[in-house]
């Protein structure tokens, strides 16, 4: 049975008896516990609870999920998995025990086929209700029946307070002649003879913190069945990644070594290989699975795991002969084999190959540096017979060459090394204070200090000056009772008009006065539920308590106001015109300019940008209305409110309408209608990170004075060139065709002059064990000493050619090896891998040909390594 028969057999069943087929939540969830789904059971939390209505008395699912834990067992193990699916049919206050049973029952032995004499079950050590069932009504053979303990009948295993209760699993028999091969053998054993199908749990009840048992209102049924192990099973293979769809992704990857690589790589000839083919298949479906819900590689979250997959998926590629990026080319495999189950691989599929390859080129360029880092390091270490890697070391590689410290990590255990991970600890602590010590804002305001006074009150919506009353001050860490002129700290204020920077929105500046003194508002800051007006008095000195006039700068309010409106229509044309995937993944509003982040897989053209930046003027021209409302979150959701992904949000939001053409949860300052933002400019279009772009944009007088300022450079420019400024263009294309020219005289010269070395490389031919060597560094590309290495062979007849390029300041490297020398056991892409390890890069490829780079290497240096490698291979022979 193929695995989409298997889904299809699984749902079709449940459905046929009762249940809504529900699809799949997303794998990122909203839930402050966990990152992923991690259960069938976990979008339905809340209707166990009673806090939910259930979609429907009866359910059936196929969720996707994902778990870390088991990270390092990828590959090794024959079950475990990163990225996996869960069956699941669900009973909300409607069938039970023996219903839970009976149907599972059915499935397994009349719809699967799997022999029943070949089935054991095991029940909670109380549950004598569910043991009952089993051997009275379904006649499962006592002796085939365990009682075991919480730590394998109850769910969840540790204390929660949350639905749990007693679970009875489904266990098939592998035979004696598999796993520890003792008589008493059972379930509960660790050996791979019993393995675990069907996990059926009871929900009944909640527990306290003390242990106590509430019963539920409705008890209910929630079952799991690992997908991949049943397909495993029915499948008839050793490991679930032989099976059809993830076969398929691993053929794949075959067929990108042999095309690209230069590499024949077979499946089950050698358990190294297997073991990696198995990671960046097991890796792959996991990256295609969260690029498809929108997340992009960064350094904390669900954006981190993504980009702990694609590099350590890269690591196991180069392992197996990798000399670039290759995971984006396995992606459409996986939308191939997986799209009909989850159709989002296939709609996403052009994000998430974008996203995934620019991850892929950004670590390459640094890889090889951090490799050859840690290479050094490790035999360094060992010199001084040193079992650990130090802290700081292990995160200068994190920091300076983006390895991973999981990957620092499984490097060192292959070298039977440590990595000190305290130290680590340490080091990044010291990092982030560092930074927190750069950023803005005085060290003095963030210090945390115990309230006592009430929150501040904004009422910055309806005025911007107020007469308020000061209640506290924050200088150097600490409340004080006065400030005098010239002193800097923080007031606190019963009410305030002034905004507290959130949301991207920068913080109000102003003034605060009262009798005899003048207090200036640099930036305002929230601390929690109170507001620091952070400044110095200019004037006299404060004591608290004291009433006060609290004045906000108008005008910068009003310019950061357009700024903010202007941001809410791009982040509309984006989605217009770019499409719906668009997502906001942070922005900065402030009086002079906006910058705005949104998930894109690649750059926004020229053409998309002015019509974009046409789309947000003409809705500025239309004077559309903005309308503020207070809503329900989930009313305002259903009607279609964007929020922010990983924006927390109470049960009463703030919504901006702008027209019909956005609506938005915010809680920032506007205009009061789109005409007030007066124009639009957009100034720049960048990448953040992998899938991340940036729009830098001006609106308002802002955009006015970057007019003015480019019709200036424009009038600069055709007084250099001597020209009507109409016909700048124009000139400005004359002279880099001129410099196209004479740059390709130059490399034709370049060319001419590395040909004309074939007859004194050759003649330079180092005789090693029967045959020769030819080595040099030449001022030439890639492309060149490619041609030149063929023709060096073709010379030679036997032998083996390194050749080095140093053109545009890049050192290429290749080398070429004969025939006859490969069946004498010499190896292309291993003598590469040491040159070009000596040259300070990494290299690879087949037993004829590879190629690499670095960063230098004298001719001699180059001559002594090539020379060594070539002779240990051919003594082999």
């Amino acid at each position: 049975m193929k695995c989409q028969e298997i889904r299809d057999s699984f749902l079709g069943y449940f459905e046929d008896r009762g249940h809504l087929v529900m699809p799949s939540a997303p794998l990122i969830t909203d839930d402050p516990t966990t990152l992923f789904t991690v259960a069938g059971m976990q979008p339905y939390i809340g209707a166990f609870r009673g806090e939910e209505r259930p979609p429907a008395p009866r359910v059936v699912s196929n969720q996707k999920c994902a778990r870390m834990g088991d990270l390092e067992r990828v590959g090794h193990s024959p079950t475990h998995h990163t990225f996996f699916e869960m069956l699941g049919n669900f009973s909300f206050g409607d069938y039970f025990k023996q219903g839970a049973i009976e149907f599972a029952w059915e499935y397994v032995v009349d719809v699967l086929g799997i022999p029943r004499e070949d089935l054991w079950i095991t029940v909670f050590e109380d549950d004598d209700e569910s043991e009952r069932i089993w051997n009275d009504q379904i006649g499962v053979p006592i002796e085939r029946i365990v009682r075991l303990g919480r730590g394998d009948n109850w769910w969840p295993e540790e204390q929660w307070e949350g639905p749990c209760g007693p679970c009875t699993e489904i266990h098939l028999d592998n035979g004696p002649g598999v796993g520890c091969g003792r008589p008493d053998c059972g379930p509960a054993c660790d050996c791979s003879r019993f393995v675990e199908l069907w996990n059926l749990v009871f929900q009944m009840y909640t527990e306290a913190e003390d242990g106590a048992l509430t019963e539920l209102p409705k008890p209910g049924v929630d079952t799991g069945m690992g997908f991949e192990r049943l397909a495993m099973i029915l499948q008839g293979k050793p490991f679930s990644a032989e099976t059809d769809e993830m076969w398929r992704i691993i053929q794949r990857t075959i067929e990108i070594a042999r095309e690209d690589w230069g590499t024949e790589l077979s499946y089950g000839d050698d358990p190294e290989t297997d073991v990696a083919l198995r990671v960046i298949c097991d890796h792959a479906r996991g990256a295609a699975m969260l690029t498809a819900d929108g997340v992009a590689p960064t350094n904390e979250g669900a954006g981190y795991v993504l980009r702990r997959f694609l590099r350590r998926a890269y690591r196991f590629g180069l392992d197996l002969g990798a000399t670039g990026p290759f995971m984006h080319r396995i992606l459409p495999t996986v939308a191939e084999a997986m799209g009909r189950a989850y159709p989002e691989l296939r709609e996403r599929q052009e994000f998430s190959v974008g996203v995934v390859r620019a991850e892929e080129e950004q670590f390459a360029t640094t890889l090889a540096q951090g490799m050859d880092r840690i290479r050094n390091l490790i035999e360094m270490l060992q010199a001084k017979d040193a079992t650990e890697i130090p802290g700081e070391e292990a995160f200068r590689l994190y920091d300076t060459f983006g390895l991973p410290r999981e990957m620092t990590v499984e490097i060192a255990q292959e070298h039977g090394m440590t990595v000190d991970q305290e130290g680590f600890d340490a080091a990044m602590a010291r990092q982030r204070e560092r930074s927190r010590g750069a950023a803005k804002g005085l060290a003095l305001h963030r210090a945390a200090v115990t309230w006592e006074t009430p929150p501040t009150e904004f009422i910055g919506f309806e005025t911007t000056a107020a007469r308020v009353n000061a209640l506290d001050i924050v200088a150097e860490g600490e409340f004080v009772s006065s400030l005098n002129v010239g002193d800097e700290g923080a007031l606190v204020l019963e009410k305030t008009p002034f905004y507290a920077e959130r949301g991207g929105q920068v913080g109000d500046t102003g003034e605060i006065t009262g009798a005899g003194f003048h207090f200036e508002v640099t930036d305002t800051q929230q601390r929690g539920q109170h507001v620091l007006h952070i400044g110095r008095v200019t004037r006299g000195s404060i004591q608290v308590p004291v009433q006060v006039t609290a004045t906000v700068d108008e005008d910068r309010r009003d310019a950061t106001s357009r700024h903010h409106t202007a941001t809410h229509l791009l982040h509309a044309a984006l989605r217009q015109e770019i499409g719906a995937h668009v997502k906001q993944g942070g922005s900065l509003v402030g009086p002079d300019r906006l910058r705005f982040d949104f998930s894109h897989h690649h750059a926004v053209d020229h053409d998309a940008l002015v019509r974009i930046e046409e789309l947000v003027n003409r809705w500025i021209l239309e004077d559309l209305p903005v309308h503020v409302e207070f809503m329900d979150l989930d009313e305002a959701q259903d009607a279609g409110a964007i929020a922010l992904f990983d924006e927390k949000y109470g049960r009463i939001v703030r919504t901006v309408r702008v027209g019909d053409e956005s609506f938005e949860l915010c809680g920032g300052t506007h205009c009061h209608s789109t005409g007030e933002i007066g124009s639009f400019r957009i100034l720049a279009e960048s990448g953040v990170s992998a899938g991340m772009r940036r729009i830098e944009a001006v609106a308002g007088m802002a955009a006015v004075r970057h007019s003015r300022a480019a019709d200036e450079v424009l009038r600069a420019l055709s007084e250099e060139l001597n020209c009507p400024v109409a016909e700048v263009t124009a000139r400005i294309d004359a002279l880099r065709r001129r410099i196209h020219e004479l740059e390709r005289e130059v490399e034709q010269a370049r060319q001419m002059s590395a040909s004309g070395k074939l007859k004194e490389l050759v003649d330079g031919a180092v005789a090693l064990e029967g045959s020769r060597l030819v080595t040099d560094v030449i001022d030439a590309d890639r492309e060149t000493i490619k041609g030149l290495a063929d023709q060096v062979i073709d010379e030679l007849g036997s032998g083996a050619v390194v050749l080095a390029g140093t053109a545009g300041g890049k050192l290429s490297l290749v080398a070429k090896v004969s025939d006859d020398l490969i069946e004498r056991q010499a190896h292309a892409g291993e003598l590469i891998r040491e040159v070009a390890a000596k040259a300070g890069g990494s290299g690879g490829g087949s037993a004829g040909f590879a190629q690499g780079g670095g960063r230098t290497i004298t001719p001699d240096a180059m001559r002594e390594v090539a020379s060594a490698t070539i002779i240990s291979q051919l003594k082999k022979d």
